[in-house]
């Protein structure tokens, strides 16, 4: 049980429950859409089949496993930074051995490779160019996140349109069996919604930026480590205090795109209300951080992570449109 439980704290459990949330709400909201399409395409109403369940498992599975490999590997490449930075990681106590964490991520990569191609090869070649980001973020040559631009444009381009544009079009290329027929581009032009609007433009929008607050604030308690190590983060680059500030303005300003969005669509009170009571949680929480307190900045992302969980499940709020 102890070994199972350090595995699972060197998978980093708010990124997988993240990555495991993202999934099922692309599958319900594909289902929706193809729902709403019905009889529309092809005098054919789609259906959801128990198949298609077994689609979505498989693809969550892939998905998981793609985001162990990610985040095991960084821990594997960082050992000497995180002895200072996170000195409690699993890998760094000697709970899991160094040789025990790549053969976990090696598992998780051919795990997530091989389930993914076995669904079809637009969600194998998406899930393995999501893995190489991700070996090109933590591992060298590249090790994009010696360099903050890179590493922040890695982050978002991973969370917000390859996985939200193309975990949907898998699903809608995949389920119903309405759309199996069709290109990507054909695919990509059909109408994404289901039958209370719009959803992935504003969804992809929104987890992009905030991906970015990801990417800068993940490493606010951590600039002693990575300055040591010549790891050029923003926070490391400009302080602090600049990289907070730049993180917060951006996080904020998606949330008004979406309170706009929302109002000038006419989405209903309950999707502006939520998105505006968001806004208002994360503003307080801003003014009670304190960003020369290590424990605090821990506080404030942990707050921001169950934000992103929250955001995925706002949009079933259009139903009571």
């Amino acid at each position: 049980m102890q070994k199972f439980l350090s595995l699972w704290r060197f998978s980093r459990p708010h990124t997988i429950i993240g990555s495991s949330i993202s999934v099922f709400c692309l599958f319900a909201y594909a289902a929706l859409t193809l729902n709403a399409l019905g009889p529309t395409i092809n005098g054919i109403r789609p259906q959801l089949m128990m198949n298609d369940v077994n689609v979505f498992v498989i693809s969550l599975i892939a998905a998981i496993a793609c985001n162990i490999f990610i985040t095991g590997l960084n821990q594997i490449t960082d050992i000497e930074i995180d002895r200072i930075n996170k000195p409690n990681l699993p890998l760094i106590t000697g709970e899991i051995s160094s040789a025990e964490a790549k053969k976990w991520v090696v598992l998780a990569l051919v795990t997530a490779i091989s389930l993914s191609f076995y669904l079809s090869v637009f969600y194998g070649s998406l899930i393995s160019f999501i893995s190489f980001l991700g070996w090109a973020y933590s591992a060298p040559p590249i090790r994009f996140k010696r360099y903050h631009i890179w590493a922040a444009s890695a982050i978002a381009l991973v969370r917000g349109p390859l996985v939200n544009i193309g975990i949907a079009l898998h699903f809608l290329r995949s389920i119903g069996g309405t759309f199996s027929h069709l290109n990507i581009l054909e695919t990509l032009a059909l109408p994404f919604r289901f039958e209370v609007g719009v959803w992935m433009i504003p969804l992809t929008l929104f987890i992009s930026a905030f991906s970015l607050g990801i990417a800068w604030f993940k490493d606010l308690p951590d600039t002693t480590g990575d300055s040591q190590h010549e790891v050029g983060t923003l926070a490391v680059k400009k302080g602090r205090s600049w990289a907070f500030a730049l993180g917060v303005a951006i996080v904020s300003l998606a949330y008004a795109f979406l309170i706009f969005w929302g109002i000038y669509f006419h989405w209903g009170i309950p999707y502006v209300f939520f998105h505006i009571l968001a806004l208002t949680v994360f503003a307080i929480w801003v003014y009670r951080t304190d960003i020369k307190d290590t424990a605090s900045l821990k506080r404030f992302y942990k707050l921001y992570w169950i934000l992103f969980f929250l955001e995925y499940f706002s949009f079933f709020l259009l139903i009571f449109r």
